[in-house]
């Protein structure tokens, strides 16, 4: 990958590959392209093989973005020939096989993205790098559920949040658990849901991530409502308002306030239809606020419908 000495690029290679990384994050994606293109060129004038895969993996990644399959594609194969027999390049090498195995399954070729999927995790398998290694489960998981094998994703899913777990890489297992404990409520196993979303809430506290942690909240006061512990459901959904407000997540606080709306909302004696009220409209004055037309909609029908059902009785 690009030369760092104490953070800072050494390389007029590396120099140009940071650029294109600039150029990117500001969204010049033309510029960003140019960089990565002239970068790879640099490396080869100095035959690092690992820089110019890695700077064409790179471009491969930023068309990918793009929706540019087939230039993604070209790309991602030139990287992957120059460091497939290249031994101090087998990171770079799997890293790209994950790459161009995404390409393949947003192009629709499900098949070709499991069997280059599976040449990722043989490669990283035999260098033992476990953080890559969970991304290639993580999205062999992913693939499957686009084929709608949930057992198959849910097996990936479980070798993906193992490996993330021996590596101490606690953000990424807490997500995978999270994709896991989605599988498991759909599937009504929520006493299996309800643990793994407790663990993927301690992970996200344990790394100060308020916004995983406000997530992971949300999802347990889902549950709870599902199985009728109200109790519970209004206990973690109003945490779950408090952390997406302090980080300013207007969207997913909006949500989780039609949420917990519904909990109040459930009968007079477990819920609080005051409360309903006042989270139905702060969730409708959010959803305004931020120009969502659709669910500030959906959100009005619900409360009026809401709103007719106890005057009814």
């Amino acid at each position: 990958m690009p030369r760092t000495s104490q953070g800072k690029y050494v390389t007029q290679a590396s120099q140009v590959f940071q650029e294109g990384d600039n150029f990117w994050h500001a969204g010049k994606y033309d510029e960003a392209r140019s960089c990565y293109e002239k970068s790879a060129g640099l490396y080869d004038e100095k035959n690092d093989v690992e820089g110019e895969a890695f700077a064409l993996s790179r471009l491969g990644e930023l068309e990918l973005s793009l929706e540019n399959y087939e230039a993604s594609a070209k790309a991602l194969n030139a990287s992957i020939e120059l460091v497939k027999n290249f031994i101090d390049g087998q990171n770079t090498y799997g890293d790209a096989l994950i790459k161009l195995s995404k390409v393949q399954a947003a192009d629709g070729n499900t098949t070709g993205a499991i069997a280059t999927i599976h040449r990722a995790q043989e490669v990283l398998s035999a260098i033992d790098n476990l953080d890559l290694l969970g991304d290639a489960y993580d999205h062999e998981a992913y693939i499957y559920l686009m084929l709608n094998k949930e057992k198959d994703a849910l097996q990936a899913y479980r070798k993906a949040a193992d490996l993330f777990e021996q590596d101490h890489n606690s953000l990424k297992e807490a997500s995978t658990l999270r994709a896991i404990a989605r599988i498991e409520m759909k599937n009504k196993n929520y006493d299996v849901a309800h643990d793994l979303l407790e663990k993927c809430r301690n992970l996200y506290r344990e790394n100060g991530d308020l916004l995983g942690e406000a997530s992971a909240l949300s999802a347990i006061g889902c549950l709870r409502y599902i199985i009728r512990d109200i109790a519970n459901a209004r206990k973690a959904l109003m945490k779950s308002v408090y952390l997406y407000g302090k980080v300013s997540h207007h969207f997913a606080e909006a949500e989780s306030l039609l949420y917990l709306a519904r909990v109040e909302a459930y009968d007079r004696e477990q819920g609080d239809f005051d409360r309903a009220r006042a989270h139905y409209k702060r969730s409708i004055e959010l959803f305004d606020f931020l120009g969502n037309e659709d669910m500030k909609k959906a959100v009005l029908d619900e409360y009026y419908n809401f709103l007719n059902r106890i005057m009814a009785n």
